[in-house]
């Protein structure tokens, strides 16, 4: 399958293939040259690499890699009852139970074929992921709903930020706006671009979420209520999800995470936002949401990436099962693939990743296959990153 394979990113690497999808769509007989992290060339060749299938490497764009722990712990529920059972789980981990679950979260998603993943971290350090080999983005998660806190969470937040690294970015994530103050959007919205780091949140995932912020009422406030949480003077925008996050200025370039429920007037705001949506199916029939707004997002040109969030809604971390679902939704192949792989990259901020082209990063997935059929069900032989082998 592969000759002369490029060691530690340096030397010149050839993939052989017989069939790549290449540009967004399937090619028989690929011949890929690479050199220091890059594609050289890519060209056809006539009965190159039978039995195999080249993929870019395909991208996980929101996870929850340090909540692997939370494997089969939680039954579907009503989100805040889910949310509460999450965080009583949480409560009982100390960090080196967090730092063992992230590095089970990396094997897994290598063995499943991912080779870039946008990470929601809260309590784990950066150091697994950014030595695991992936291309990733490192988003430190935020949460604070009272005003008057919000310098304190963000320079908790701010404190993760490190040095980025050839295949490793940090990133700032204030939460949810049901759990983020307006103050806390806007202080790690501006240290995002000082920085110029990727900015993430969860947006309009929940109805309950609409109901909190036009009313301030409803299950998340009873939920609050429950777990003795001080909002400190909050107080409901009165204003759907997106529309609250685009006044205060936060939305402009922004990789939301969800999106379930979105009017015709959001969606045109996320597209005048230039903002990246991750959908996540299976997760989204755990909670059992009706259908997913991907396809007209897509017509109004907003990228609509996959996820797998985390392992206390999804039953994997398996970016294949989330296409496989994707494609059961109605989606091609082809347009689920993309959403993986090309779109998965502008979501994360990864200019050169997500596709097989001249000039692009050298990052595959390698699966064991005669046709573009078996992308999904072959078994993965190779994960590469710049050029060399990632192993889990």
């Amino acid at each position: 399958m592969k000759r002369g394979e490029a060691r530690g990113g340096g030397g010149m690497g050839v993939l052989a293939a017989g069939w790549g999808f290449v540009g967004g769509r399937w090619v028989e007989g690929v011949e890929v040259r690479h050199e220091r992290g890059a594609i050289l060339s890519v060209r056809r060749v006539r009965g190159a690499g039978r039995g195999v299938i080249l993929l870019p490497g395909l991208v996980n764009a929101h996870a929850h890699l340090e909540l692997t722990f939370l494997a089969g712990e939680l039954r579907p529920a009503p989100f805040p009852e889910w949310a509460g059972r999450l965080m009583e789980e949480r409560a009982k981990r100390g960090p080196r139970e967090i730092e063992e679950s992230l590095r089970e979260g990396i094997r897994l998603s290598v063995g499943h074929g991912t080779a870039a993943v946008g990470d929601f971290a809260w309590q784990s350090r950066n150091d697994a992921l950014r030595q695991s080999g992936l291309r990733a983005v490192s988003w430190r998660e935020a949460l604070g709903i009272a005003p008057g806190r919000a310098g304190e969470a963000a320079r908790r937040a701010l404190g993760f930020l490190e040095r980025r690294t050839a295949t490793w970015t940090p990133g700032l994530a204030p939460h949810a706006p049901y759990s983020c103050s307006r103050e806390l959007y806007r202080l790690l919205h501006a240290a995002a671009a000082r920085a110029r780091v990727p900015f993430a949140t969860h947006l309009s995932e929940l109805q309950e979420e609409i109901e909190y912020l036009r009313t301030g009422g409803g299950a998340f406030a009873a939920m609050l209520r429950r777990l003795g949480r001080d909002t400190g003077g909050w107080r409901p925008p009165g204003r759907r999800p997106v529309a609250y996050l685009a006044e205060a200025g936060v939305l402009r370039g922004a990789t939301v995470a969800h999106a379930n429920y979105l009017t015709a007037r959001d969606v045109a705001t996320l597209r005048r936002a230039r903002a990246a949506v991750v959908w996540c199916p299976r997760t989204h029939a755990f909670f059992g949401h009706p259908a997913h707004p991907a396809r007209r997002l897509l017509r109004a040109g907003v990228p609509v990436a996959l996820g797998t969030d985390s392992l206390g809604s999804s039953p994997s971390l398996d970016v294949r099962a989330e296409i496989r679902a994707a494609t059961e939704r109605g989606f091609t192949l082809d347009e689920a693939l993309t959403m993986a792989t090309k779109h998965g990259a502008r979501a994360l901020g990864l200019r050169r990743a997500g596709r097989i082209a001249p000039g692009c990063a050298a990052d595959f997935t390698i699966v064991a296959g005669e046709s573009p059929a078996d992308a999904l069900a072959g078994a993965v032989t190779g994960v590469m990153v710049a050029g060399r082998r990632v192993t889990a």
